[in-house]
């Protein structure tokens, strides 16, 4: 690491998503700029994070311990009784979920996949939440609520490749007449669905196949 701070601050937004080294030395001078108290409350947020934010045991998305929703580690999607729970949506990260939700076009429930699988991965299943998703559509069959999956990855060859391996994964249930299905080709090639708009997510949620 760079004995100067600045320099060690840069590296540390550098390993943000997107973000390059002009943009993490931007965000760097950006906080020297800031007043004290500014920086002591963003300083408190991140120590207090792992504390305040806890993973829902359900869907795996993060979410804050504080809310009112809150009960034996369910978060509010999971415990609003009003959502759809015939349609399972799996996703890539909590971004992309929160993309959807705030779409405003889908009231299923939710699985955070955990990632996309490389094409050359050699232990494929090993880097995924497979495990706990079997667990999870084996549970909501046997209570005969759910009846269809939803996969809404991204458009790229990483994110195909994960479809491919879901679509083996979930071979059992399908052919016990479990629906399954893909976000229609609304999506661009190429697209990020944390960063693709309301219509966009709705176009690709009518026409899923």
């Amino acid at each position: 690491m760079p004995d100067n701070i600045v320099d060690r601050l840069v590296e540390i937004f550098r390993r943000f998503p997107g973000i390059g080294p002009r943009q993490a030395r931007r965000f760097v001078y950006h906080l020297l700029h800031e007043g004290r108290g500014s920086i002591d409350r963003f300083v408190a947020d991140l120590r207090a994070l792992h504390t305040a934010v806890t993973q829902c045991e359900q869907c795996f998305r993060f979410y804050s311990a504080n809310t009112n929703y809150r009960s034996g580690h369910t978060c509010d999607l999971c415990s609003d009784s009003s959502r759809d729970n015939s349609l399972l949506m799996i996703v890539e990260k909590d971004a992309d979920l929160e993309a959807i939700r705030q779409s405003g076009t889908y009231q299923g429930s939710f699985f955070v996949l955990g990632g996309l699988i490389p094409i050359l991965e050699k232990d494929p299943r090993s880097k995924l939440r497979l495990p706990e998703l079997n667990a999870t559509i084996t549970k909501r069959l046997s209570e005969k609520s759910l009846v269809e999956v939803i996969v809404a990855l991204a458009v790229n060859p990483e994110g195909d490749h994960t479809i491919e391996i879901l679509k083996q994964t979930l071979e059992p249930w399908t052919k016990k007449g479990l629906r399954l299905t893909v976000l229609g080709r609304g999506l661009s090639t190429g697209t990020e669905l944390e960063y693709s708009d309301a219509d966009t997510i709705k176009n690709a949620l009518e026409n899923r196949s």
